[in-house]
């Protein structure tokens, strides 16, 4: 059996949330580096993630002083959408990836219906407000970016974090990156381009590969609740864009999938048995990570 020696997790969601989740911050944390891993982003559609890093570290940096969790920020309603103020502040503060709009994007609202909602009880969110919630777009009218788009894009260059796309769509994305790289910036995250938000044809991705950018696969769209993509498609798509600019995250800490060090364990694993080479699995796991996050 395949460990987790020296991986990195890019993409974990924690408690407390207003969807159920398996653990919070810490618990994930101590699970992550029980399992050998080196480090881990905490990710949340509804704030910044600087507090709950901070008590994670906390909990457990005397059993695991070596353990690296780091914040984000997603931008949805819970931080104002795009806006690069609160964008600043978490960067000032530590966070490493900035999400463009997940949940409440624009594109996400399309894609399954309304804002704040995958299509099923347990990931929708409720509300008593009488008004109909904002979604977020990066793009005007005219498909070119907006102001405060660019303003947040060249903010994650001048702190030298991470720009991961969200859940916008793949005309944001071509956008963002056209953008992000012409600006200098050579850490760009496509996020899950296989789920129904972007859901991007392997040509494009190989498109924005050869730019610069990550393909960012998660483990929990292999699984049951999300399927969608086969262990061959991850292969394939893998190949297309190769290994150097491929990670695999988890996405995990949903109580309907396994913990996010056993989620990503299993697709090792599987990669693994189908033919794919220990040095291409701590590529996609370890290495890419490691420039990914400046370590």
């Amino acid at each position: 059996m395949l460990t987790l020696d020296g991986f990195y997790d890019l993409h974990i969601h924690s408690a407390p949330a207003p969807f159920k989740r398996i653990g919070d911050s810490a618990d994930i944390a101590r699970w992550c580096a029980e399992a050998g891993m080196a480090g881990i982003v905490i990710k949340s559609h509804f704030e910044s993630t600087i507090s709950k890093v901070h008590h994670a570290r906390i909990a457990v940096r005397e059993q695991f002083p070596h353990f690296k969790v780091f914040p984000s920020i997603a931008l949805n309603t819970g931080v104002g959408g795009v806006n690069p103020g609160a964008v600043e502040l978490a960067l000032q503060q530590g966070a490493k990836v900035v999400w463009l709009p997940t949940l409440d994007a624009a594109n996400h609202a399309r894609v399954f219906g309304a804002s704040g909602t995958y299509g099923f009880k347990g990931m929708t969110l409720t509300s008593k407000r009488k008004r109909v919630p904002a979604v977020y777009s990066i793009t005007d009218a005219n498909g070119k970016l907006t102001g405060e788009a660019k303003e947040v894009i060249e903010l994650v260059i001048a702190y030298d974090a991470i720009l991961a796309t969200g859940h916008v769509s793949k005309e944001e994305i071509l956008a963002a990156a056209d953008f992000a790289f012409a600006a200098g910036a050579k850490r760009v995250v496509i996020t899950h381009p296989e789920l129904a938000t972007p859901k991007l044809d392997v040509p494009t991705m190989v498109q924005l590969a050869k730019a610069g950018a990550y393909m960012e696969f998660c483990a929990v769209n292999l699984l049951p609740t999300f399927y969608c993509l086969s262990l061959e498609g991850l292969m394939e798509a893998m190949a297309a864009v190769t290994p150097e600019r491929t990670i695999l995250s988890s996405d995990g800490g949903q109580p309907f999938n396994p913990r996010p060090p056993e989620a990503i364990r299993i697709v090792v694993q599987s990669l693994h048995e189908k033919g794919v080479a220990l040095e291409t699995i701590r590529t996609i796991c370890i290495e890419n990570q490691k420039l990914l996050l400046g370590l």
